[in-house]
């Protein structure tokens, strides 16, 4: 009874153990990403009708081993929004942002890590509008395209769009559990975001507060 104790102890343990030299050089996570956006200014105006929305979309990250604790993090990702609020625009969000990462490896297959990285993102609104042209069109002597040539005091529907590009920063840590020596999953990573964006209206910068939340999948190369 005791040894079959041992046995099954032994077997349970080797579930959560994994190699504490096994650390790879580099790592490649791709997955979806949810973020909670707030890029507006909200005490004011039309940002509180706004208020905060949610984006989704996916993300990548390089990462590179220095040792078994420090790594160098590229995280970059893009989210979307078909209609934002009270200006029914569609709002996509660029980021990429680098920085460090500490990783807390042991024994287990599970590793937790935390990061704080740095950079950019760049928004891009949209929105198509109803409109009637001019009486002034000029009218040009061709039958196609129709669209490019509508003539005068005719309803046309056109796209408008804004781009704006500022500072960004993210802080958090997630978790990954390694499943295979090339592949680890990871079930949840969580970051407080801050972006710079300036005012469509005022063009004065100012904080967002964004939370961003991933799930996906890590493949590792290379050995230490």
């Amino acid at each position: 009874m005791t040894k079959s104790i041992t046995v099954i102890a032994a077997g349970l343990l080797s579930v959560f153990v994994a190699g504490a030299t096994d650390v790879p050089r580099y790592e490649v996570f791709l997955g979806y990403t949810y973020v909670r956006a707030n890029q507006f200014n909200q005490n004011t105006g039309l940002g509180q009708e706004i208020g905060g929305f949610d984006m989704n979309g996916g993300s990548a990250q390089f990462i590179y081993n220095f040792n078994k604790r420090w790594s160098g993090v590229a995280d970059i990702g893009s989210v979307t929004k078909a209609n934002v609020g009270v200006i029914n625009a569609s709002n996509t969000t660029t980021f990429y942002m680098f920085g460090p990462r500490y990783s807390f490896r042991s024994e287990s297959r599970f590793t937790p890590y935390a990061q704080i990285v740095f950079g950019g993102a760049t928004r891009s609104l949209s929105r198509q509008l109803d409109v009637l042209t001019s009486a002034t069109t000029p009218v040009f002597p061709v039958v196609n395209p129709q669209d490019l040539f509508p003539g005068a005091n005719t309803e046309i529907t056109a796209q408008v769009s804004a781009t704006q590009t500022a500072f960004a920063m993210a802080v958090g840590g997630g978790l990954d559990w390694k499943i295979a020596k090339r592949v680890t999953f990871r079930p949840i990573a969580v970051d407080y975001v801050l972006t710079r964006f300036p005012s469509y209206f005022t063009g004065n910068s100012s904080n967002q507060n964004s939370i961003r939340a991933s799930i996906g999948v890590v493949f590792t190369f290379g050995e230490k």
